[in-house]
């Protein structure tokens, strides 16, 4: 006898002996049987790696556009006989500029998550440097028809805007369990730099041999001043945060900052000659600005 027909009747005698067993089980109560108890399917619940309470560091770096607005309307020298704002007056001054500057810097922050809401305090300091400048020559400020009578003025001024910081508050909301939605605002320090010059020369007519008008120089009116200010405003924005990795979290946002309107004043050097005179000369130079910028960051943080 081979092998093969040993081994089936070895199994043919197994069912033979289990039937009785097998009749019995059938023979159980109609009665469903009941179902195994199973546990509800956990909710996903917040890993440390999706975990949004506790300490974040982190940089990041993007681009800011820079609002510069200068303005100096008050550098002029008037020759005698010419009263200011009647017929003498200054040259007017300004520009407005929009400068594109990379910028880059830490930050550090904490976060409480209140179920799917998450608030936080955070800190930053960026570089960046977005400047500004312009020129303006003027050679005839004319002070009668004939402009026999005049002045010629020449000016320069320039504002940067260099590293900035905040403090700030965040609010958000996840829209999972890995993803923030938020807004943010706080205070605002950035330092703003800038300089500014003037040099005005009153020129008179003499009639020479010839009976043709010389232009003589007379007074002159001149100023250079250079300024660095660490200025307080505001900051607000929004932005989206993410988890990458297991206690790593990426970023993108922006911000609008602003540092209102303030003034600079300096003085202005007057210089009366004799054959000329001085009407009225201006006692010094009040510059005006206006600045503030718009960022898009993109940042990366590691929780601790």
């Amino acid at each position: 006898m081979n092998r093969p027909l040993i081994f089936g009747i070895a199994f043919l005698s197994a069912i033979v002996a289990l039937e009785p067993v097998l009749a019995a089980e059938v023979e159980m109560p109609t009665k469903a049987p009941a179902r195994p108890k199973t546990e509800a399917p956990a909710r996903p619940s917040q890993t440390a790696s999706t975990n949004w309470t506790g300490g974040q560091i982190g940089g990041s770096n993007g681009v800011s556009s820079v609002n510069n607005n200068f303005v100096e309307p008050g550098a002029y020298v008037c020759p005698a006989n010419f009263p200011f704002e009647v017929s003498c007056f200054e040259s007017p001054f300004s520009f407005k500029d929009h400068p594109l500057s990379y910028t880059v810097g830490p930050f550090l922050g904490y976060r409480w998550q209140l179920g799917m809401t998450v608030v936080g305090v955070e800190a930053d300091w960026s570089w960046k440097r977005g400047e500004s400048s312009s020129m303006l020559a003027v050679p005839f400020v004319c002070f009668d028809g004939s402009c026999q009578n005049f002045r010629s003025d020449s000016m320069f001024g320039s504002v940067k805007q260099g590293w900035d910081s905040s403090l700030r508050l965040r609010y958000g909301v996840l829209v999972t369990p890995s993803t923030l939605v938020y807004g943010t605002a706080g205070l605002a320090v950035g330092q703003i730099s800038g300089s500014f010059s003037y040099h005005g020369t009153v020129f008179f007519p003499v009639i020479n041999e010839s009976e043709f008008p010389t232009a003589v120089a007379g007074s002159t009116a001149s100023a250079a001043a250079n300024w660095s200010d660490d200025r307080v405003g505001g900051t607000a924005g929004v932005g989206v945060e993410t988890e990458v990795w297991a206690g790593w979290k990426a970023r993108i946002e922006y911000r609008y900052t602003d540092y209102g309107n303030y003034t600079k004043s300096f003085p202005l050097n007057t210089v009366c000659a004799p054959a000329t005179g001085c009407s009225a000369p201006s006692s010094g130079v009040t510059i005006n600005l206006r600045e503030s910028f718009h960022t898009i960051r993109v940042g990366l943080g590691y929780d601790f």
